[in-house]
């Protein structure tokens, strides 16, 4: 790997106090907007139960869908998991980390969802910003709605892609969005959550799906 020298100057002879002041001006300005974020510990209990600042309180903000994180089956399997194979994989699954393990969850998952193959990712956030870029790259168009998931943003950045945002479940402007640019881009790929996780309402998926038809090849 080869480096700029003028670069490298730069970097090192930058003061932590300037560090410390640029810092301190951004946290100011989130402040100023009311953008400034806190961390607020939070004891989760079975179900839907949390405890925080000494109240139990129902948690209606988690993703944890099917309570499975206490569920005492799977922590029972857990435990016995962490007995006899260690508490991680030691490294990525391309280096050295790949468990047999997994290769057998994959192939589990598969069959239950009548696939042909699946792949787990660390969580849903690594899902989405992984999986983006594989459909579609540099000559190609995402087409997003404004209210997706920060993740599917992420990974519609790293796709590289020209990256078209339409209103929130709105089909005219998405249709307009696509009458006007697909034809310009080798590939097209249309973004969106299925249920929001913000607001809990959904994706219009079979006109999304009819829309995609209309403009495919075009």
């Amino acid at each position: 790997m080869t480096c700029n020298p003028e670069w490298r100057y730069r970097l090192i002879m930058i003061k932590p106090s300037s560090l410390a002041a640029f810092a301190e001006q951004k946290l100011d300005a989130l402040r100023d907007a009311a953008l400034d974020r806190h961390l607020h510990p939070t004891a989760r209990g079975a179900g839907m139960t949390a405890r925080r600042h000494g109240q139990d309180l129902i948690s209606f903000s988690d993703n944890d869908y099917l309570g499975l994180s206490t569920d005492p089956r799977l922590i029972e399997a857990a435990v016995d998991a962490t007995r006899r194979y260690g508490a991680g994989a030691g490294a990525s699954r391309l280096v050295s980390g790949d468990h047999p393990l997994y290769a057998r969850l994959e192939a589990r998952l598969a069959a239950f969802k009548g696939t042909e193959d699946a792949v787990v990712f660390g969580s849903g956030y690594l899902a989405n910003i992984g999986s983006v870029p594989v459909f579609v790259g540099r000559e190609d168009l995402i087409v997003i709605d404004e209210w997706a998931h920060a993740c599917l943003h992420s990974g519609a950045r790293l796709a590289q892609s020209r990256c078209l945002r339409f209103p929130h479940n709105d089909m005219h402007s998405l249709d307009h969005l696509l009458a006007t640019h697909r034809r310009d881009h080798r590939h097209a790929l249309i973004i969106t959550d299925g249920v929001f996780s913000m607001d809990g309402d959904q994706a219009p998926l079979a006109e999304l799906t009819a829309l995609a038809q209309k403009h495919q090849g075009c």
